[in-house]
């Protein structure tokens, strides 16, 4: 290994974060939501460690649910969007992938593919105008399913646009609306409504299914909240090394366009990470990190491999091989982000693959 820079994943502290989404709706079954390969974590790392622990994975796609399967996870997998073509349908049946339904061509391609699905997720646009059925066409969909025979249980579903804003009405509205197709169905149907902020601040339907997928992560969806302060254990910790020092002189500018200019003598140390790997181009100047566990801030523009830093304590003696925090325990991922007009979730999922990826079991590491 040359570079030091690594993203250790603690994929025990997934586990807890699973299981408190559990805890605060014990009546529900609970999808571990592995999108995105599995929101930068590696998904195949996370759904092999979970495979026995989770009610069932839940993907985007079935291309994201094929390379779980293949890897040997065992559990069902969920695909929220659905299926893309008509040939899928057949794949689902034969690996034994549960999907979501929002249009009337998903639909048809299962009717037409005679396909045995063990559970179809009905999804109803109730607000978000994202994907999602006319609230007045669910009674229909729901009975064409189960006319059908290739259903084993029929599900309703929908997804909040506002739930990560307590003080915005838009999340009630939508589940008065949810309720009101519920009612239309009838036969008191499972349903499957909350994501991660719904699951830790809203009052949702008991019953059915949750879908926690960025709180897994131990990562907070609330603005000016972290998921430590939320009672989540983070579960990326990125890390690299100072490979540079030198002294500025007042007045003295950094990297590219010169765009900090030092208004007093001071340490400058380089760092190994820069948006080549994921991290954020646009930090600001003042974005935190820590160096050997002394806090520090980025100066300057961020580079493709390197970002540069000053260190918060005038005595703090900045060397070359010293350990620098970009984000984890210490330096709260959704900290970055605000420095950088993004949220968490954007900063874990666009890793890249030039970091060292290193997976904590407990006290092991693979």
């Amino acid at each position: 290994m040359a570079r030091p820079l690594t993203a250790t994943i603690d994929l025990n502290s997934i586990k807890r974060n699973y299981q408190y989404a559990k805890k605060l709706h014990p009546t529900c079954n609970a999808f571990a939501v592995i999108k995105s390969n599995a929101y930068g974590h590696g998904a195949v790392k996370v759904a092999t460690y979970l495979d026995d622990e989770v009610d069932a994975f839940a993907v985007a796609s079935i291309d994201e649910a094929l390379v779980v399967r293949d890897a040997g996870v065992k559990s069902t997998i969920m695909l929220l969007e659905g299926v893309f073509e008509a040939d899928e349908w057949a794949i689902c049946q034969e690996k034994g992938f549960w999907a979501a339904i929002e249009n009337q061509s998903q639909l048809d391609w299962l009717l037409e593919s005679k396909a045995k699905i063990g559970k179809v997720f009905v999804k109803v646009d109730t607000g978000m105008h994202r994907l999602g059925l006319e609230p007045s066409l669910a009674p229909s969909f729901v009975e064409q399913l189960k006319e059908s025979g290739l259903v084993d249980e029929v599900l309703l579903m929908t997804h909040f646009a506002s739930a990560d804003d307590l003080s915005d009405i838009t999340t009630m509205e939508q589940l008065t609306r949810f309720e009101m197709v519920c009612r239309d169905v009838g036969d008191d149907i499972a349903t499957s409504v909350a994501n991660s902020s719904a699951i830790m601040k809203w009052s949702v339907p008991e019953g059915g299914w949750i879908r926690p997928g960025i709180m897994l992560y131990g990562i907070s969806p609330f603005a000016g909240l972290t998921g430590l302060q939320l009672g989540l254990s983070p579960a990326m910790t990125l890390t690299t090394k100072v490979i540079s020092v030198r002294k500025l002189r007042e007045g003295d500018g950094v990297g590219y366009g010169l765009s900090y200019k030092a208004t007093e003598d001071h340490q400058l140390a380089t760092v190994a990470v820069g948006y080549g790997d994921g991290y954020p181009r646009h930090a600001q100047t003042g974005t935190p990190l820590k160096i050997n566990g002394v806090p520090a801030t980025l100066v300057g523009r961020v580079s493709m491999d390197m970002v540069t830093v000053k260190s918060s304590s005038d005595t703090h003696n900045l060397l070359i091989g010293q350990d620098v925090e970009l984000w984890g325990n210490d330096v709260p991922v959704e900290e970055v982000a605000d420095f950088s007009g993004t949220i968490g979730y954007e900063l874990v999922a666009r890793m890249t693959t030039r970091p060292r990826y290193v997976y904590k079991e407990g006290e092991s590491e693979s």
